[in-house]
């Protein structure tokens, strides 16, 4: 819990709770200390979720057991994330409208007030963060018209929504720092660059003079509705101009009623192309496992991946989801063990190849489908429940403590534990060591051990095609085959 909280949340259910005398209005004191406390209370939320931010504010809501604080802690909550700076706050705002005050449950100030926040909310709804763009029909400047955002019109770049009007003050200055943003990225993006006005003059003489983009990772469409058929206004919220929109690859919008410098700063987090399994990744996953004394088993993985769902999708962050589940990807498939290749082929089944609507982009089919695709194969190699390959290997059998070399077909291996290992791995040192001390002891019947560095050195033929039958990317990797030569386990560990 947060410092401070409990005590904020004790001394708010106090006033919250608090009988009042009949009145018209508050005490001055009693309105002053409520106001106080569910300011400091909304500071120490704001970094929370919109999601969060709705519970919360709907919790102290309907805390209140008097109508005249119920309706003070309503308004001061919607004006708080009404004026709120961070983006997104406004969706809190339109939750309180809908919840509290839409149907005459909490009161406003006056009619005036209500009619302003319906129409605020009506105009907004349809636009709010982590939502799909709606969908636009719209003409160019050639007389053509042009979807936007419709079923399938997603690419490979996210898009900037710029609505203005060429008399507009504003939308001059924030044109002539839009035009110098573009043309000095180097990110491929879309610009709808959208007048909101009739004259087709006007139209274009401002594309020339302020809206001149000539980068060519830049494509650009300039586009009006001078029949007004679109209904951008209500689908926007387009009462006034200018109006700076950001949406994702996928048609979510990320940025809303920005300006050019907050634009710019959205574009440095969303239009570079992701480096997935980065240092900084590697290290959080690191972290994260390593409370399962890296060794984590199948359940373990399983549920981070679910977890990272939870908090990701649902929460409509698309975005963020590719970003974690494809480093987790690139994390699992460089990491050995039994339950990490078990939680990947989850991964890969349940949240990659299993969500196709969600990996639509070019950069998704290079990045993580066609390694998921490549991961797949590797896992699906000497599938429990069957034979080994009918491979002859050369290596060490040991049964009992007592050791030969010898060079077996695999797939007549009854009852054995198969160690393929490399020269110079500390991990197989240790479960070679492993292998001897569970030989010595007796607690396994018969071991088969493979050098696939002498393989490689004597036989090239045998060690490519022991690479084709098995995962050796991550080594040693060791499987077991149980009385009839069955596989029974694969990527295991002797090491207890």
């Amino acid at each position: 819990m947060k410092s401070g909280l409990l005590t904020i949340i004790v001394s708010l259910t106090a006033l919250l709770s608090m009988p009042l005398s009949a009145s018209a209005q508050l005490d001055t004191a009693v309105s002053n200390a409520l106001g106080a406390k569910l300011d400091e209370y909304m500071l120490i939320i704001e970094t929370e979720p919109a999601e969060v931010k709705c519970e919360e504010t709907d919790f102290l809501i309907s805390s209140c057991t008097d109508s005249l604080v119920r309706q003070f802690t309503a308004l001061r909550l919607y004006s708080h994330f009404m004026e709120s700076k961070l983006m997104g706050d406004e969706s809190v705002a339109i939750h309180i409208f809908d919840k509290w005050f839409s149907d005459g449950e909490v009161t406003m100030k006056s009619e005036s007030d209500f009619m302003g926040a319906r129409i605020f909310a009506e105009f907004n709804r349809q636009s709010l963060i982590g939502k799909k763009a709606p969908e636009l029909y719209l003409e160019n400047d050639s007389g053509a018209y042009v979807s936007l955002f419709g079923k399938g019109s997603w690419n490979d770049r996210p898009s900037i929504l710029f609505f203005y009007d060429s008399g507009c003050a504003t939308c001059k200055m924030e044109s002539i720092m839009l035009r110098s943003l573009l043309n000095g990225t180097e990110y491929p993006v879309n610009l709808y660059a959208i007048y909101t006005q009739q004259s087709g003059e006007n139209m274009e003489r401002f594309k020339t003079e302020y809206l001149d983009i000539r980068n060519p990772q830049v494509n650009v469409e300039y586009l009006w509705d001078p029949m007004s058929v679109s209904d951008y206004q209500m689908k926007y919220g387009i009462l006034q101009t200018p109006g700076i929109f950001m949406i994702s690859r996928d048609g979510t919008v990320i940025g809303r009623k920005l300006d050019v410098m907050a634009l710019g700063r959205l574009m440095e987090i969303y239009c570079k192309p992701y480096e997935y399994g980065s240092r900084e990744s590697s290290a959080f996953y690191d972290e994260v496992f390593a409370s399962y004394g890296g060794r984590p088993g199948s359940d373990d993985v399983k549920g981070i991946c679910d977890a990272i769902a939870g908090k990701t999708l649902g929460q409509k962050d698309t975005l963020r989801f590719k970003q974690m589940a494809g480093d987790l990807m690139y994390w699992l498939g460089a990491s050995r063990g039994e339950g990490i290749k078990c939680g990947l082929e989850y991964l890969i089944d349940r949240y990659i190849a299993g969500e196709p609507a969600i990996w639509t982009t070019g950069e998704d089919s290079l990045k993580v489908l066609s390694y998921s695709e490549i991961l797949g194969d590797l896992l699906a190699k000497a599938p429990a429940g069957e034979r080994l390959p009918a491979v002859e290997v050369p290596g060490i059998m040991k049964i009992r403590g007592k050791e030969r070399n010898k060079t077996v077909r695999l797939d007549r291996l009854r009852n054995a534990t198969v160690v393929f290992h490399t020269e110079g791995c500390p991990v197989c040192e240790a479960e070679l060591a492993a292998a001897d001390s569970l030989s010595q002891a007796g607690r396994r019947e018969k071991f088969f051990l493979t050098d696939i560095d002498e393989v490689m050195n004597t036989d090239p033929d045998t060690a490519f095609l022991l690479f084709e039958k098995f995962d050796l990317t991550v080594m040693p990797y060791i499987t077991e085959t149980d009385r009839k030569g069955r596989v029974t386990r694969k990527y295991m560990s002797l090491i207890r």
